[in-house]
């Protein structure tokens, strides 16, 4: 009798638990798509909010700058930012002036639709040329993309180099070649990340690292932003767009043709060749081990380490910008989002080649 009723105490405390856990997780929810919809309203009230038909679903394509600028500059997102067209102002301001900016995003990012679709290169450079179009933006365009958003602005340029007057790559993911059963990446993490998004169980994690980045924003923007990312981290795009990231990868790589177009590297994760200097960007062997994996029984070891990977995937980084042609390597050493670590020196470095390549 005693083992019966113990059971029936233990099952009904489990029953509970669930009961409970399914409400917390109701309410997140909810209050995650409440967050989504103030944000949508912002976007709307401050003229953020553009939708255009990129074919198969509608992006956001949200314009500001110069209207009848020399260039046309259309800002190209790095992974999951869905909110470049905030958190990016700082570092176009200098661009604005003179130029016309675009800030196109991606299917999943931001206000734009999710897509269930493949998110191949192929797919996701045709619908950004389609909602160019559609939204009313004449080419030639000057591209000027961050991080895997250099992926496929170099897979445009060398398909339409017709359409592309400039590439300004910010800290771009270099086209090479991997063996995708040798260096397969384990992105099972990814999936679990997106349904935890959609729960709403990501803001905590989201406003507490978002915001040490995004110190330039207003008390305004800041939530704006953070759920920005949210959505953009929950979208079933963005994670069908990281599986093939090493895909898309390989084939910008086996399809890149060389040209003309003047094109600029801006690199910031491979330049540091001190242990100074990386200090001094405050990269401390603690930030080397936890969020880079880089082993070491010392902290000189750590950075050494560091360091040597560092020049391996620098030779694989001039490999690819001798391939692209005509492609000036700049560097400048900071944190990968220098768009919010250094906005006024890189937006000076952008203007200076623009300005470097009207000549």
């Amino acid at each position: 009798m005693k083992v019966k009723k113990a059971l029936k105490v233990t099952g009904i405390i489990i029953l509970v638990i669930l009961v409970l856990v399914s409400v917390v997780l109701i309410i997140t929810s909810v209050m995650f798509r409440l967050r989504v919809n103030r944000t949508t309203d912002y976007l709307k009230n401050n003229g953020y909010y553009n939708l255009v038909s990129a074919g198969d679903y509608d992006v956001n394509v949200f314009t500001c700058g110069n209207e009848n600028g020399k260039h046309t500059i259309v800002a190209l997102a790095g992974y999951i930012d869905g909110e470049m067209y905030i958190g990016w102002r700082k570092m176009t301001a200098p661009l604005e002036e003179d130029n016309r900016l675009v800030f196109l995003d991606r299917a999943g990012y931001g206000v734009s639709d999710d897509y269930k679709g493949e998110m191949t290169v192929e797919h996701i450079v045709e619908h950004y040329r389609t909602a160019l179009q559609n939204a009313g933006v004449q080419k030639p365009y000057v591209l000027m993309p961050h991080s895997i958003g250099g992926v496929y602005a170099t897979y445009w340029q060398s398909q339409y180099p017709d359409e592309i007057e400039a590439v300004m790559i910010i800290d771009g993911s270099e086209a090479q070649h991997f063996d995708l059963e040798k260096d397969a990446f384990d992105l099972d993490i990814i999936k679990w990340v997106r349904r935890a998004g959609n729960l709403g169980l990501l803001t905590p994690m989201i406003s507490s690292e978002y915001g040490k980045e995004l110190k330039m924003l207003s008390d305004e923007e800041m939530p704006i932003s953070s759920a920005l990312l949210e959505k953009t981290i929950s979208s079933r795009a963005s994670e069908d767009e990281m599986l093939r990231f090493q895909e898309n990868i390989n084939d910008v790589w086996d399809t890149l043709e060389s040209n003309d177009i003047p094109k600029m590297y801006l690199s910031i994760s491979y330049a540091f060749y001190t242990k100074e200097q990386l200090i001094d960007e405050g990269f401390t062997a603690e930030k080397l081990r936890n969020e880079y994996q880089i082993a070491g029984d010392s902290d000189d070891e750590v950075y050494e380490n560091y360091l040597e990977t560092q020049s391996e995937k620098r030779k694989i980084l001039d490999a690819y910008i001798e391939r692209m042609g005509n492609c000036q390597k700049i560097e400048l050493q900071g944190q990968h989002e220098i768009m919010f670590d250094k906005p006024d020196e890189c937006g000076k470095i952008l203007k200076d080649f623009l300005e470097g390549s009207d000549s």
